[in-house]
């Protein structure tokens, strides 16, 4: 299964939370961003309050941003630009729009644990809780 992961998805897996590291990790589900998910991620893994927080020295946080990272196909912008308009349009959130444009560009799902992103129907929209039911 394909799923467009936003970046609290990957903010989850690096808070020890194992359930959504551990789905970021499973083989049988393909992973699609924007690219500007690497812009977004990269500073918040150097934030030293966050970093204080993952309680990860900086090979474990290395290594585990490698494997997570490599499991996700980055996409550019010029895939998806055709549908940033209408995604601004279906989300209260400008940075949340390249997710849903990728979303409606590729039509395939979006993983999110964000519920402002459920208040739209362009998409679907999968809570981790809702992707583990769906896999089972």
């Amino acid at each position: 299964m394909k799923f467009v992961v936003d970046a609290n998805i990957l903010i989850a897996a690096f808070l020890k939370d194992a359930t959504t590291r551990e789905l970021l990790l499973k083989e049988k589900i393909e992973l699609l961003a924007p690219e500007q998910l690497l812009k977004e991620i990269k500073p918040l893994l150097k934030n030293p309050k966050l970093r204080k927080r993952l309680k990860l020295n900086d090979a474990d946080l290395y290594e585990l941003s490698n494997a997570i990272l490599s499991r996700i196909e980055f996409v550019p912008e010029k895939i998806f630009i055709a549908f940033i308009k209408k995604a601004i349009s279906l989300t209260a959130h400008a940075e949340d729009a390249p997710y849903i444009a990728l979303s409606l560009a590729l039509k395939i799902p979006l993983w999110s644990n964000d519920s402002a992103l459920k208040e739209q129907s362009a998409v679907t929209v999968f809570a981790t809780g809702e992707l583990i039911k769906l896999l089972k």
